[in-house]
């Protein structure tokens, strides 16, 4: 396995683990009857990143597409997630109990899959390179 896939398929295993365990933790399985959408985007996130790893590590064609796509839709979800709580911080507004410990955490999980879609496009770059 080369490097690359050796820290994003483990990072995507995690993650999409990770996004759909946490979020119905964090909102209980009762969400799915008033607010399934907030359930719904952890539980697409995790899906993609789960199969990306499996793409990658079965050397499909499209495996770093994949990964790329995924790390993209999971970077994009945690977006609004984590600057918005971090801006509530700055502003002394508190949304839940050890919000500190709450960004610090969103903070991984949104910059996690912003350094594998990277990853994912300077893999895709560099087969582009070598194939023209």
């Amino acid at each position: 396995m080369s490097p690359a896939a050796r820290f994003a398929v483990p990072s995507a295993i995690i993650l999409g683990v990770l996004f759909p365990v946490l979020e119905t933790v964090r909102r209980g399985f009762g969400a799915w009857l008033h607010t399934p959408v907030t359930l719904l985007e952890d539980y697409v996130a995790g899906g993609l990143l789960l199969w990306a790893a499996v793409a990658v590590v079965r050397r499909w064609p499209a495996g770093w597409i994949i990964m790329l796509v995924a790390s993209a839709y999971a970077t994009g979800m945690m977006s609004s997630s984590f600057w918005n709580q971090l801006e509530a911080q700055f502003k002394g507004v508190s949304w839940e109990a050890n919000q500190t410990l709450i960004i610090a955490i969103k903070a991984i999980l949104w910059g996690l899959p912003l350094s594998m879609t990277i990853l994912s496009a300077k893999v895709l770059r560099a087969r582009s390179s070598a194939s023209a």
